[in-house]
């Protein structure tokens, strides 16, 4: 499905309420090291429309790119060696950390890595360090009948390289 559009002032008002609940708890309290991080990160409301031709049509409704976007990028603002397995520990740890990025829900993270695998293809940049190659499994070949060849991979590749050298050379 396409991603679901949050609107700059929409997220602002989600921050101010959150940031709301969490001081008046009492279990948090802000530090003047903490406020350029959040400014940093402030409107990537851009990121949905630039990435939304990289989503499929069908499946699961997904979670907004710029949210976990932002999050991915608070996580290499304060902590960058972490992994990402230990930063949704530290997200459920952490209240603040949980509720900047709107999409964390701490039952709900599991697709933090194609997230990031969309937006750097999208990027046309392959992060390696991110990525972890998947093996294929390979297609079983078909028996063939009592006397029979098996056939060639690439039907006519000979003739192909025969006319590749007579056009070149001649």
């Amino acid at each position: 499905m396409k991603p679901l559009v949050v609107y700059h002032e929409d997220y602002q008002n989600f921050v101010l309420e959150e940031l709301k609940n969490i001081i008046q708890g009492g279990a948090f309290t802000l530090a003047n090291s903490d406020w350029p991080v959040l400014t940093k990160l402030t409107d990537l409301s851009y990121l949905t429309t630039w990435i939304s031709s990289s989503y499929s049509k069908k499946g699961p409704p997904p979670r907004d790119p710029a949210s976990m976007l932002r999050s991915y990028l608070l996580l290499l603002f304060t902590y960058p060696s972490l992994g990402l397995t230990e930063w949704v520990d530290m997200m459920k740890k952490v209240p603040l950390y949980a509720s900047y990025p709107k999409w964390f829900l701490p039952f709900r993270y599991t697709r933090c890595w194609n997230f990031l695998r969309l937006f750097f293809s999208s990027m046309g940049t392959r992060q390696t360090k991110f990525f972890k190659r998947q093996k294929r499994k390979k297609k079983r070949q078909k028996k063939l009948k009592k006397g029979q060849k098996q056939a060639h991979k690439n039907p006519g590749f000979v003739h192909k390289l025969v006319k590749r050298f007579l056009n070149h050379d001649a």
